[in-house]
């Protein structure tokens, strides 16, 4: 083989494999309409939908515990795309940035996260932890407070 003939066969097994990883982030439609006919749920056209924001929060959380974390971002993205101003779509998203050290998107993602829903420890306690990796120790420790004021066992 020349080698043109080699960097073409790298290329196309490099995009087929690109492919066979986005398809495995999709769930069959068959199988979605079966689940959802075993738990007797609601029956409309979105229930059915493969591409549904609890579907990809679910998908994305299962990356990140089998630690893809750039799989999460990419899913969690895709279902802050789907359901924005969703608060646990935010957190989540800011929370696996800052596990990949995207510090300054992560604190984006955080502090809306806190806008929407101002009762979350976790998210505040998240933030603190941010603010200290960027050495701003006053907003650190002014965070971990309002975490502490929300919940005393953080």
């Amino acid at each position: 083989m020349s080698i043109f003939q080699l960097l073409m066969l790298g290329a196309s097994a490099f995009f087929a494999y690109r492919i066979y990883e986005h398809i495995q982030t999709l769930q069959d439609p068959q199988n979605k309409l079966n689940e959802i006919t075993e738990v007797d749920e609601p029956k409309n056209s979105e229930a059915f939908s493969p591409f549904d924001s609890s579907t990809l929060i679910d998908k994305a959380d299962e990356a990140r515990e089998n630690d893809d974390l750039d799989k999460a971002v990419a899913l969690y993205r895709e279902a802050n795309i789907k359901e924005p101003k969703n608060e646990e779509v935010l957190f989540k998203m800011g929370y696996t940035l800052a596990q990949l050290d995207r510090d300054d998107e992560a604190l984006e993602y955080l502090l809306e996260s806190i806008a929407i829903d101002n009762d979350n420890p976790f998210a505040y306690e998240e933030i603190s932890k941010v603010y200290a990796k960027l050495g701003d120790e006053v907003k650190a420790t002014e965070y971990h407070e309002k975490a502490k004021a929300l919940d005393e066992d953080i």
